[in-house]
């Protein structure tokens, strides 16, 4: 019965949502409502079940301690775990915030987050760009066991290319008009079209694979659930 109605429960609600490509009106408008406000309380539910609990109160309270059936201790009480009491109380100073008398202690973990994102956010850029970067330098000429590879050296003589058409259109240290109002900047332009498109078409395609699940659904569990229950009825 939990599974014929979270069926039915599923096919009214994607029914609910695809009725703004209609027009926009109060049953989708509620539906969106529900969906936001399932998701916010998930979150937190999903952050005290799956991290907050296991990885940090359960070792911190001893729960994670284990017995032998006649009493003795097969895996004692860690008493490092007393150290996550500092990072949590921090951590709890952010509330002051709703304080007007000790509200500049929220400040102190604000700062410290964003000190924290701010390098990590560095770090992340580096190691994403740099290999791209180091991937870039492409042999235009490759070779292998049997000699020159044309396949392979054509296609890095294509992408080195346009990789320095574009290069050359967002150049701005050097003012130079006929790089950008020459064939160079008409070629440039091409080439990022060719590829906003091509990330466009990966959108469009991954919109497209989320709307087959959908009808999928509909036309398979959903339609046998409401067919099922409407021949029960009768």
């Amino acid at each position: 019965m939990w599974e014929l109605a979270s069926v039915l429960i599923g096919g009214i609600c994607t029914l609910a949502i695809f009725s703004f490509l209609i027009k926009e009106n109060a049953v989708y408008r509620s539906f969106e409502h529900l969906f936001i406000g399932i998701a916010a309380g998930f979150a937190p539910v999903f952050t005290i079940k799956n991290f907050l609990w296991p990885n940090i109160l359960a070792p911190l309270l001893g729960f994670g301690v284990e017995y032998f059936p006649d009493g003795t201790v097969l895996t004692p009480y860690n008493s490092s775990y007393l150290l996550y009491i500092f990072p949590l109380s921090f951590g709890l100073l952010y509330y002051t915030i709703y304080s007007k008398q000790f509200g500049w202690l929220a400040k102190l973990v604000i700062g410290l987050s964003l000190g924290f994102s701010a390098g990590l956010g560095i770090k992340g850029f580096f190691a994403e760009m740099v290999p791209q970067i180091r991937s870039s330098l492409k042999p235009l000429i490759v070779f292998s066991a049997e000699g020159i590879s044309w396949t392979s050296s054509l296609s890095n003589i294509v992408f080195v290319g346009a990789m320095t058409l574009v290069f050359l259109y967002f150049l701005s240290t050097v003012k130079n008009d006929s790089l950008q109002k020459g064939s160079s900047s008409k070629a440039a332009r091409w080439v990022m079209m060719i590829c906003f498109g091509a990330f466009f078409g990966s959108t469009v395609m991954a919109r497209m694979a989320l709307l087959v699940e959908r009808v999928q659904f509909m036309s398979g569990p959903w339609f046998q659930a409401v067919k099922g229950l409407i021949a029960g009825g009768v």
